[in-house]
Parts: C-alpha cells; structure tokens; sequence
C-alpha cells in the first residue's frame, strides 16, 4: 500500500463473500453467479477476466479450442454488454490452440486468432495482459493498427514469436502504459526498433525488458541503456552475444550515483574503503573490504536481524529525502518479474476495484520511480568473471536479483576454456551487494570446482582434471568459497551446469554446503528465541535451492553402486511417492544459456609452458634470485600503469605486494612468487580480496593478479588430464537424494526446498560453434 487507508477503508469490515471467493472452485463460479446480485458481483468478473484460461479450467478439450474461440469472438463478444467486454482483463495464448484440429487447418487457426488482434481495442475495452508466449502460429504484427485506442496494455509476452516484429509496433497508444514487455527470441533486429518505436517516448511506463536470444550485440545493447537509462527496474539479455565492454556502460546509464553501501553495519559486514581514488579500466576502483573482528568469520551475534527501520528528527518528515537511500531490511518477498506474477498481480488489482477495496493496488511497485536496475540477468553471454566483479562492485549495492549462470575465469592457451566464480564470494556479501535477495551463478561460486572444456577431450576426462589438479590448484589460491552466513539476506539460491557425475569434490562440496545451511537455520531459530516482543525481526536465511544438473555423460569407470544402477527418470519424477516432501523436488527444465580474466592473464598462461619458468616445486629453500627480488630487498615494488589503464584517466604509482622473495608456510604465496619472476606476469594490478588475505597476503595491499591467477592452470593441460587417472564417477543427483533422506527426521534437516533440475540441452561446451 503506498499509503494509510481511508476512513472508510478503515472502519469498513470486508465482506465475508470477498474473504471466501478466492477459494470457490472455478467448476462453481456460474452456479454462484445465479445465487443473486451480491454474487453476480464477486463472481462474474472473475469468469470474465481472464476467458482463455478459465474455460480451460472449465473443462474446454484442447482440439476444440479454435471452434470454441471463433464463436467466442464472431458471436457471443459482439452480444455482449460493454459492461461484460469490460471485465476482460487478459488474453492468454501461452497454452491455447497451440494445434489445429478438426476442418480448420494451421493457416485458418492463424487468420482466426491473429485478425482478432485488430478489435482487441474495441472488443475488450479495459485489456490489461496480452500473452503469446511460445505459441506457433500467432502474428501480432495487427497489433501496430491499433491507432485509436482509449485504454493500453500494460502486460504484452511476445516471446518466441516466429514473425518478425515491424520496428513501428509500439508505435499506436494502445500500448503506452506497458510496464511489462517481452520480446525474447523473436527474429529481426532490435536495434531498429530501439531507433524507431522501443523507446522511452512512445513507452514512457515501462519498467520490466525482456530480450533473451536477440543475437544482440556490445553496440545494440549500449544504446538500450542510453536509450532508457535508469527507467527500466528488471532487464534481461540473456542469450546475446554480449562481452564485458556493456558492463561500463550500463554502470554509467542504468544505476544510480547514489550508493547503498553503508558503515552503519561495520561490526557485523565489515565496510568498504577506498584509501587512494584510483583503479584500472579492467577492475575499477581499488576499493578493499576492511574486516571487523566478527565479520572476517561471519559469527557477529546480531547477524541475523534485520535493519532497524530509518527514524528522522523531524516529526514533518516521513519519506527519504532526494539525497538518501536505504537498503531493503531483507524481510519481505522479492519482488516478482516474471509474466506469470505480473499478470497475477494485475489480475488481482483488477478484481479487487471490481468486487470491492478488498485489497491495496499493486500498480505503485510495478511502476516505481526511476532508481535503476535490480534485476539484471546476462546468463549465456561472452561476459567474464572480471567483467562480473566489476559490474557487481560498481552497481552500488543496489541489485536485488541476479543471474549470470557462466562467464570465462581463465583465458588459456590452445583450444582450452575455464568457467566459474571463482575467488568471488565476496562481492556477494552485503558489504558490496548490499540487496541482494536471489541468485544464479555457476555452481563453482559454492563448490569451486570448475567447468574446464578442452577441444577433442572427452567430458569424463575434463571432469577429472577439474575435481582433481584444477581443484586443489583453486583451494590453494581461494580458500573461501561462498557460505550461507556469508549473506543471510539472501532467500534464493541457484547453482548452475553441476556436472551429473563426480568424482568426489563436488558432491563433497554441495553437501557440505547443505550442512551449513542446516546451521544456519538453527543459528536462525536461535536468534528467533532471543529476539521475542520488541526486539528486531529476524531474516529467514537461505530457503530455497535450486541444483541444475547437467545430462549424463558415458565413461567407463562409473561407480557401479551409484552410477549405472541408477533410474534417471524414476530419479526425477515428481510423482514419485519417495519424494511426496513438498521439501525436496525434482523437475525437467530447458537449461539456459555462457567468457577472460584480462588480456594480460592471456598472455600471462600463454607463457607458462615448454621454454618458460622451470616448475614451482624445483623451489624448495632460499630466497629467488632474479627479477624483481634482485632489484629490491623490500616487499613492495613501486607500479606505474599505463595511461590508457587508469579508471581516472590520471597516472598513478602505487606500491604492489611481492612477498619476501624466501619460502614460507603458505603454498599459495610461495607460487605467486615464484610466478613474480616472469615479469609477463607482473601486470593488472588490483587489490587485494578477502579470498587472497585468507590465502597469506597482507591486508590493504595491492597485488598482481596475473601472477596470482597463473597458479589455477597446470602448465601442461593436456599432461595433467592424463594424470588425472581414472577415478571412478558418482551420480550427483543420487548422492544428494541419499544425503537428505539420512538427514530427514534429525535435528540437522533443512526445512529449506531443494529444486534438483536435469536440464536437456546438451552443453554449450560440446557445440562446434562453441570453438569458433
């Protein structure tokens, strides 16, 4: 509700009929609408505001859906009262007359259901939701004669739409106050229609922009941000062929300058500092996350309770001053994009001002002020884990979703690729996200287990060398994987492309992670017991998880007691009676789409090979002997970047760690030295994070990250998969299934859900477009 009640909505005591409607069958709502006209009045508009789908859930067979709609719109609309006509609030195609049946062919069902989109106007007066999602036939390009019109959509899915859409379609008002619009894989250019029609003058509502698959381009989308700047509060382009040169510009045109990151939460977050205004183009600002003694361990006692609200000295003011902002307490629901929710919402308003003020409008959430992005989804692009650190740091804290399911970590030689998070648990923790509430990202941000793809090697092969060398190369580098206390805020959790066997690290990993998660919640219940009356609210941590399983893939050394006995699609059926706890489920979902540290880590991997150094383990005592140990006898070595570098455009000099030059205790420090010595690899400076800290290196220092991450890629891959050995493989999906019914019934069950997901596609990885 944007506001109190009135006096009337106050003191008025809703009518039992409005309380109880909602649970009528849909099978009663004609009988109930013959009881009289305080029925008629609760019941009808919900027969008639959304037509296609209520006569489905009234028993309408599939092959009769096409007779049934002609006489709908040719005989029983042009009957209708306004009055009637008035209460269609809705359209739904996604799941109607998707085949011809009967005397009518695919044309006719075509011509019947796609000339009607001339009258919609006139017909349904008050239309709110158009959706053809998915649907084989439709062609909205009639859509663009709606010249006259006195209402709008707000509400228009034209997602997987074969027919190219024409750049003047939004050009008419019947489409002026969209909120919601979806255009994802739809054949033509969006550029042209960004240029023409898709703009902020003929759409100035429109807040949630889908447009995944459009083949869309670093250019295309730059101008989509300049073009909308900070109007639109969820997009997503997934699916595109987007690199890390639109992270800057949506920085720049889609979030605001003002910044959620906040000290007021130093004790249990830490804070951010940014001790000299410098950075690089490839990083950003130098920014460093400075620890309190509770949140270096996330184990501050007050880490679960939610933000005290804003309190302001004057009595006059009630609402955030144009200057302030305040992050979301985290307590209440995310909010929803998807065209399901939207249109539920919109539905539910629309019922409410029909039957009566049962509830508050929803329209001022849909439509909020211009803030900025906070969902933002770039799964399936060319992006990179350093273009993903950077957007993330940049944003301000002001994300509340967020979904990037791969981006390339490493850039290696040859015909080789590494994907995942990793070292970049951090930039999730409210000190830097500070609204984060749900994401999806490469299960490495958990598990730290890579996705390594080598051309010409099998995926059994590859899967071993990343659980096996790979792995423990990262552990060493990063020790810190992300945890659930990391960022109790965060609700929604979502792991992508789990490979479907292991060999033992990555069901390790999600397991262990479960238990932590099972912690949480009682650490949760125990915060609960603390803070009763008056006290603060408690967040709810992590409940829900989402596990996106890869297909199987044949090898020979299967463990035999979880691999080939396994029935996958008994496995994954919902029905079965093993998995009737409604916190554990199983689905079939279509797996969605996946890019370079920086070009000096390319070049830096490049040189690590036949010819270069020797190997770090000829290094057992002393202190090295060449460059740059040899030029100085302190720790530091003075770097001056290039020009073209530097994020301020100004030149700069700082002091960047090197360590001692002698070997110590941590093995991670002793390689990053060793690798100092190729002075390739001493370039794309940055600091130091929380993962390299934990690793040895001092706080507050600037570090090379070339040299730091040459440490992740044996230096020979192919040398290092035949090394990797035949470990036998375990079923992920099996392994987890047995984990949670050992733990079903004791006090270390997650009451949490658990979405176990086997995707179809095939993996991008395997596709010859993949090594173009």
């Amino acid at each position: 509700m944007d506001g109190l009640p009135s006096y009337h909505e106050a003191t008025t005591s809703p009518d039992w009929l409005s309380l109880v409607a909602s649970f009528i069958p849909v099978g009663c709502w004609q009988t109930c609408c013959l009881v009289d006209r305080r029925f008629y009045r609760q019941f009808n508009p919900r027969l008639w505001q959304d037509p296609l789908v209520v006569i489905r859930q009234l028993g309408l067979h599939p092959n009769d859906d096409l007779t049934w709609y002609r006489r709908f719109i040719n005989k029983h609309i042009q009957s209708a009262r306004l009055e009637t006509r008035s209460m269609v609030r809705s359209l739904d195609f996604r799941d109607f007359a998707l085949r011809a049946s009967g005397l009518y062919s695919t044309e006719a069902s075509e011509r019947a259901i796609s000339n009607s989109f001339r009258t919609i106007p006139h017909d349904f007066p008050k239309l709110n939701c158009l959706l053809l999602d998915g649907h084989p036939e439709l062609d909205p390009g009639s859509l663009a004669t709606n010249s006259l019109s006195a209402h709008s959509l707000e509400l228009l899915d034209l997602a997987n739409c074969r027919q190219e859409l024409t750049p003047k379609l939004f050009n008419p008002a019947f489409f002026r106050d969209l909120v919601y619009l979806d255009v994802s894989y739809v054949p033509g250019s969006l550029k042209t229609a960004i240029q023409s029609t898709l703009n902020p003058r003929l759409l100035p509502e429109l807040r949630v922009f889908k447009a995944r698959g459009r083949e869309m381009d670093d250019a295309t989308a730059s101008l989509l941000f300049l073009t909308f700047g900070r109007q639109l509060w969820s997009l997503d382009l997934s699916n595109n062929k987007l690199t890390d040169r639109i992270i800057d510009d949506i920085v720049e045109h889609c979030f605001s300058s003002l910044s959620f990151h906040t000290d007021a939460h130093f004790e249990r977050e830490g804070k951010l500092t940014l001790p000299r205004n410098i950075g690089s183009r490839s990083c950003g600002p130098f920014e460093f996350i400075e620890e309190s003694e509770h949140s270096l361990y996330f184990n501050h006692p007050e880490r679960y309770f939610a933000d005290s609200p804003l309190y302001s000295q004057r009595a006059d003011q009630t609402e955030l001053q144009e200057w302030q902002v305040i992050r979301s307490n985290g307590l209440g629901p995310l909010k929803r994009d998807d065209a399901k929710a939207f249109k539920q919402l919109l539905l539910d308003d629309a019922t409410a001002g029909a039957t009566g003020p049962l509830m508050a409008s929803y329209h001022g959430d849909i439509r909020i002020a211009k803030g900025g992005i906070t969902h933002l989804y770039l799964g399936g692009n060319r992006v990179t884990t350093l273009g993903v650190e950077r957007l993330l740091r940049n944003s301000s804290g002001r994300l509340e979703h967020f979904e990037c399911d791969s981006c390339f970590h490493v850039p290696a030689p040859g015909r080789t690729r590494v994907t995942g998070l990793l070292g970049s648990a951090h930039l999730f923790r409210p000190v830097v996200s500070s609204n984060l509430r749900s994401l999806e990202v490469h299960h490495s941000l958990v598990t730290r287990v890579p996705t390594i793809a080598i051309e010409g090697q099998s995926l059994a092969s590859t899967s071993r060398l990343a659980e096996g060398p790979l792995f423990k190369n990262i552990r060493r580098a990063y020790p810190q994987g992300f945890e659930p206390d990391m960022n109790p805020r965060i609700s929604s959790l979502t792991l992508t492309h789990i490979p479907a066997r292991s060999r033992g690290a990555i069901i390790e990993q999600l397991t262990g992670f479960l238990d932590l998660v099972s912690a949480q919640q009682k650490a949760i219940k125990q915060a609960a017991t603390i803070s009763t009356g008056r006290g603060p609210s408690v967040l709810k941590g992590l409940r829900h998880l989402r596990l996106e399983i890869e297909p199987d893939f044949t090898d020979d050394s299967v463990d035999s007691s979880t691999g080939r006995d396994v029935d996958f699609d008994k496995l994954l059926d919902p029905g079965d009676e093993d998995f009737s706890n409604d916190t554990f489920s199983f689905f079939e979902d279509e797996s969605r789409g996946i890019s370079s540290r920086s070009k000096s880590t390319t070049r830096a991997s490049a040189v690590a090979g036949p010819g270069g150094l020797a190997p770090y383990s000829h290094w057992t005592s002393g202190r090295l002997k060449s460059f740059p140990y040899t030029d100085t006898q302190s720790e530091y070595l003075n770097y001056q970047p290039e020009l073209s570098e530097s994020w301020t455009g100004n030149m700069y000099s700082i002091p960047v760690w090197i360590g001692s030059g002698t070997i110590g205790s941590s093995a991670a420090l002793n390689e990053y030295m060793w690798n100092l010595q190729d002075q390739k690899l001493c370039s794309n400076v940055g600091p130091a994070t929380p993962n390299h800290v934990a690793a040895g290196v001092p706080p507050l220092s600037y570090i090379f990250y070339a040299a730091w991450d040459a440490m992740i890629l044996p230096r020979d891959v192919q040398a290092a998969v035949k090394r990797a050995g035949p470990a036998p493989f375990r079923d992920v999906a099996a392994a987890i299934k047995e984990y949670r019914f050992r733990k079903r019934g004791t006090a270390d069950h997650w009451e949490g859900q658990i979405e176990l997901v086997r995707t179809k596609k095939a993996s991008r990885y395997q596709s010859s477009e993949y090594w173009r």
